[in-house]
This record gives structure tokens, C-alpha cells and sequence, in this order.
């Protein structure tokens, strides 16, 4: 069973302005795109052929990985969400501060009026009604003198915004609550996923488990190391960071939602490597796609982002000479891959 601690995101300055997703514009439709359906827990034959155990496997894995980008995506949600929220409760505190401060200095004209004689009209009126209502009627009045009105008019702006506030704060907090209880059913379905991949492992036989694993370790680590060494140097020196990076990287765990150190998801992978290089971006494949320029398969350069698969929910860094570096899944962790291994369907260029 794959456990999921969500490692340290590395953090560096932005290069370019959050999509309009991350604007907090997200929907729980949206955010309920990547969850897949749960399938009945798989068996393994004992007699089974060993590339059908792998290739259910795989499939498991890849499901959770179709989860976990949709975690991933809805937890940058949820803290742009956290972040409105905040911002509109302090807005909150500071209107209603500003009102009170209104309401108590007209309070203080009327108690200097009544101690020389009476309240006028307009003050009476002013603190039994809203200030927006009064202005509606206070305009009228002759006896309203120009500071009074300056502070009864801005105390009805503050109280109008107060009350815009609060609707919109509630609107924010109901959403939250519905991205919190989306990425919940996320991660079930991913510790789903993968907790039956691994009864399917565990029901083999210890001769069936060397097979295995000796069919994985020719999957995953078939390329060549005269392929690796010949690799090309990125020219731009920001890519020739992020690429090195992605290099020393390989070897260590898949996680899902893990950014580094010790362990990453796919696009958790890529952000760390450019992240590395100063370019911060979103830990989500599909996020990243939308973030920077798209460049063709012609024009693909050492340190582009290769999206996989139609819904691009998987991701990895182009290293040259048709190769990639991704974080693959628990079995494979960070390796190289040719590209061709899955199916590319976008590249950008950050």
C-alpha cells in the first residue's frame, strides 16, 4: 500500500501570472474531473501470466495517478480559496471596525445636540435606520450640514461593502468545504487504487514475485546508459538547471502529491525541477500544460514539459535525443523513459 504524505512543495518566485482556474474560479465539477470510479478489488491467478499481473498493475497505478493529479489540482484550489477567504474575512473585520467608528461619531453629535437642547431630525433619523436607507430620505432635510453628511454617506459605502462581503465570504467558505470533501473522496480512490495493486502483488508466489520483478526491472531501466551519457546540454541556462535536476532525481520514489525531496508525484517532479531554475508553476500536470507556451513535437528542446495520455493527467521533462525523465508510478519511481513509451499529447515550454 502506497501511503501519502505529501512532502514540502519547493517554493520559488513566479514567472508568470496563475491561470484563470487558479483565479478562484474553480467548480467542484471541475475539480471532480480526474477521479475515476472504483473498481471491485482485483485477484490474481496464481496461474496467471506474468505481463497480465503487470499490465493490471499498471492500470492501477495509472487510475491513481488519474486521482491524484485531480488531488493535486484541487489542493491548489483550495489555497487560493483559503487565501479569498482570509483576505474577505479581514476586509470583514476592518468594514464593520470603520462602520462602528461611523455610528459612534454621529452618536457623539446627537449626545452633544440632546445636552443643548434636542436632537435634530436628521440625526434621529440616521441612527434608527441603516445609513443607506437614511440618505434615501436625509437629503431632504435642511438641517443636515455638509460634515454629517460626509460621515453618514461613507458610513452607508461601508456598510454596503460589509454586506457584499459577507455574501461573498459565505459563498467562498461553501465551495471550500466542497473542494475539502472532493479531495477527500480523491484520496480514497488513489489509497484504493493502490492498495489493490498490491493485494494483486502479494498474492503471488514467491516464483511468480521474481518474474515480476524481473520483467519491471527490464521495463523500467532498458535505456541505455550510452543513451544517457549522450544526451545533449540544454542551451538556455535556465532548462540546463532544470534538466540537471530532474537528473538527480532518478532513482528516488514515486509518492502521489510529493514535490521532493526525498520523493515526487509526476507533476510534482517538474515542478521541483523548474522550480530549481526560479520558474514557479502549479503542482498539476493539466495546470502546467495551461500555464506556459505550447511548442510542437518539431520543436521540442531539452527541459520542455511532455503531457501524456488524452487527458493529460500524467507529465514529464524532455532531456533530448526522444528521451523523458518523470516520476512513473510506485513500481517504477524517477526514471528515464523513451517518450514514445506513452502516449505524448502536448508540449510547452516554461
Amino acid at each position: 500500500m502506497v501511503t501519502s504524505p505529501k512532502e514540502a512543495a519547493h517554493r520559488a518566485p513566479k514567472k508568470i501570472v496563475p491561470v484563470s482556474r487558479t483565479a478562484m474560479t474553480v467548480t467542484l465539477a471541475t475539480a471532480a474531473a480526474g477521479s475515476v470510479a472504483l473498481l471491485p478489488t482485483a485477484e490474481a491467478d496464481p496461474n496467471a501470466n506474468i505481463n497480465d499481473v503487470k499490465a493490471q498493475v499498471d492500470k492501477l497505478h495509472q487510475e491513481a495517478e488519474q486521482a491524484a493529479e485531480a488531488y493535486n489540482e484541487a489542493n491548489m484550489s483550495l489555497s487560493d480559496l483559503q487565501h479569498k477567504v482570509d483576505q474577505l474575512q479581514a476586509r470583514i473585520t476592518a468594514e464593520q471596525g470603520s462602520l462602528d467608528s461611523a455610528r459612534r461619531s454621529l452618536g457623539g453629535l446627537a449626545a452633544a445636540q440632546y445636552r443643548d437642547g434636542g436632537v435634530d431630525d436628521a440625526l434621529q433619523l440616521m441612527l434608527q435606520q441603516s445609513p443607506d436607507n437614511y440618505l434615501q430620505q436625509a437629503t431632504t432635510l435642511a438641517q443636515v450640514t455638509d460634515g454629517k453628511m460626509a460621515t453618514m454617506r461613507s458610513a452607508a459605502e461601508t456598510q454596503r461593502q460589509l454586506s457584499q462581503d459577507k455574501a461573498s465570504a459565505s459563498d467562498e467558505l461553501a465551495l471550500l468545504a466542497k473542494t475539502r470533501a472532493q479531495m477527500a473522496q480523491q484520496k480514497s480512490d488513489i489509497d484504493t487504487k493502490e492498495q489493490q495493486a498490491q493485494k494483486l502483488l502479494d498474492q503471488l508466489t514467491a516464483s511468480q514475485r521474481a518474474q515480476y520483478n524481473h520483467l519491471v526491472n527490464n521495463t523500467t531501466n532498458n535505456v541505455p546508459k550510452s543513451t544517457i551519457s549522450n544526451l545533449p546540454v540544454p542551451t538556455d541556462a535556465r532548462a540546463a538547471i532544470a534538466v540537471a535536476f530532474a537528473k538527480a532525481q532518478v532513482g528516488k520514489p514515486y509518492i502521489w502529491a510529493a514535490a521532493g525531496p526525498n520523493a515526487y508525484d509526476c507533476s510534482g517532479l517538474t515542478m521541483a525541477a523548474w522550480g530549481k531554475a526560479g520558474v514557479m508553476m502549479a503542482h498539476g500536470s493539466r495546470d502546467q500544460y495551461a500555464e506556459f507556451p505550447k511548442v510542437s513535437r518539431s520543436q521540442l528542446q531539452p527541459g520542455d514539459l511532455v503531457m501524456f495520455y488524452s487527458d493529460m493527467h500524467h507529465v514529464g521533462i524532455y532531456v533530448g535525443n526522444g528521451m523523458v525523465i518523470h516520476a512513473g508510478n510506485p513500481t517504477s519511481g524517477v526514471q528515464y523513459i523513451p517518450m514514445d513509451e506513452m502516449p505524448a499529447t502536448g508540449y510547452v515550454r516554461p
